[in-house]
């Protein structure tokens, strides 16, 4: 780094300098400020003190970072009120008392007052090429010696720091909000995704209950954020009593956090709290939506309900809500693992009505489900009676791989010929497809007599692809 002749500045050179302390100690980093005193005009000093300082106490080479505020100072790198503050904190945490006293002592007397921003541009510019770790021990040092620092800054570090490290970008937040300044909704979105995924959720909580107390929510958007982030802790019970908060002060929750806390009691298995729920929706006057239904229907589907799969259906109907594809799937999904496939092809029929496209790829599953509980006959029935606007080539490739694992081999060389007749444009990329498939089957036994009667019926050609499928070789 020195010796390139590369023009030097405060982030490049302080980071090295902080590094190299940590790692050889502080003579090989009085040598390097030594070796770029000729080169050390885009540099600020005391931030590069600073960060030597925070460096070696990190290291517990305590007594060489406070030997490094007088031997930088001598040399013209006078240390601000931050470095000394670091070293002072490294005695602190160490219970040496007196040594603590000594250096606030030099501070009061030696120390000169650090300029924000001096710090705000070193910790964007480490921000910015994201050095994340050195920009948080940076910010650590800042807050915890409750030197100022702006609130864009702020924001900026908890979004950046909370991918590495929570509790310390939780800090940072909580220094802000300390500090009678507010959060903004991306920081607390990133910061709130990170609690989640650290089980950070009691933590969660009491931020966002100093938060409430001090009104940050003036809107379905603030309270949306709160009610969805704690439901998605597993705070469901905190999540309720912030919706019971928004309409004591006569505000309307709105569909999104009443959507956010019914995913949270079926995620969680509250089955009855998510009922009451969906009553209380109705007495406040919030009509569900599309995703309260599928919400609902998912989750009672999952665990076999069928009485309230069908109630919730029909209620989404006369309500006016149009289902789509999850709704349907789950519904289909259900009756075919209880084995009443007229009524799950009854409701196929109903997204066929609807809309062709949104058909398709609800045919695909139901053929999916229909195969898994053997339901075959079925099957063939549903994909003989689509109408011709209906895609229908994957259902067909997936019903025809089923029925040769299960060696239904008839029943498939009857299939294929049906496709061949009625689907006859379709026929070969059908086929190609259904080669493919069975590529990647488990076992070459059924393939090999699938093959065999395909060629027995004049389906396939002697030589070809088909018959390469099953050479001894392949095995």
């Amino acid at each position: 780094m020195l010796s390139s002749g590369a023009e030097l500045d405060t982030v490049g050179f302080g980071v090295f300098a902080k590094s190299v302390g940590r790692r050889d100690g502080l003579d090989e980093v009085l040598r390097l400020v030594n070796a770029v005193h000729h080169r050390e005009g885009l540099i600020n000093k005391s931030v590069v003190a600073a960060m030597v300082a925070d460096g070696l106490c990190r290291e517990r080479r305590i007594e060489d970072a406070w030997r490094a505020l007088e031997d930088m100072r001598l040399r013209g790198w006078k240390p601000d009120f931050v470095a000394y503050r670091i070293v002072s904190e490294g005695f602190r945490l160490a219970e040496r008392a007196e040594e603590e006293g000594r250096i606030l002592k030099q501070k009061r007397k030696l120390g000169v007052a650090p300029r924000k921003v001096d710090y705000r541009e070193v910790l964007l510019a480490l921000v910015s090429g994201r050095q994340i770790s050195d920009a948080k021990e940076m910010a650590e040092a800042i807050v915890l010696g409750d030197f100022p620092i702006d609130d864009d800054v702020l924001n900026l570090l908890v979004c950046s720091v909370s991918e590495v490290d929570a509790d310390a970008a939780i800090m940072f937040c909580k220094f802000m909000i300390g500090k009678e300044r507010l959060p903004s909704i991306q920081m607390l979105v990133q910061l709130c995704e990170s609690l989640c995924k650290n089980g950070k959720g009691n933590e969660m909580w009491e931020m966002f209950r100093v938060l409430l107390d001090k009104g940050y929510c003036t809107s379905e958007r603030e309270y949306h954020l709160v009610v969805s982030f704690l439901g998605k802790a597993g705070k469901v019970r905190e999540a309720y009593d912030v919706i019971k908060e928004i309409k004591r002060k006569r505000l309307d929750p709105g569909i999104s956090s009443y959507n956010s806390l019914m995913v949270a009691l079926c995620r969680n298995d509250l089955l009855r709290p998510a009922k009451k729920l969906w009553d209380e929706m109705f007495t406040s006057g919030s009509s569900p939506n599309l995703q309260t239904y599928n919400i609902l229907i998912t989750k009672f589907a999952e665990i076999g309900e069928s009485e309230q799969v069908q109630q919730l259906f029909d209620h989404m109907v006369q309500k006016g809500v149009t289902p789509d594809s999850t709704t349907y799937t789950s519904v289909i999904t259900m009756l075919c693992q209880e084995n009443k496939y007229e009524q799950a092809e009854e409701i196929f029929n109903k997204s066929v009505a609807q809309d062709p496209k949104l058909a398709s790829s609800v045919l695909t599953v139901f053929i999916i489900a229909l195969c898994k509980q053997g339901g075959f006959k079925t099957a063939l029935g549903v994909m003989s009676s689509l109408p011709s606007n209906i895609e229908s080539s994957n259902s067909h490739v997936i019903l025809l791989k089923c029925l040769t694992d299960v060696e239904e081999i008839e029943m498939a060389s009857e299939h294929i010929k049906w496709i061949r007749r009625y689907c006859s444009s379709a026929f070969q990329n059908i086929m190609n497809e259904l080669m493919a498939s069975l590529s990647t089957s488990a076992s070459l036994q059924p393939v090999r007599k699938l093959v065999c009667y395909l060629h027995c019926q004049g389906l396939v050609n002697e030589v070809g692809p088909w018959m390469k499928l099953i050479e001894d070789d392949y095995a």
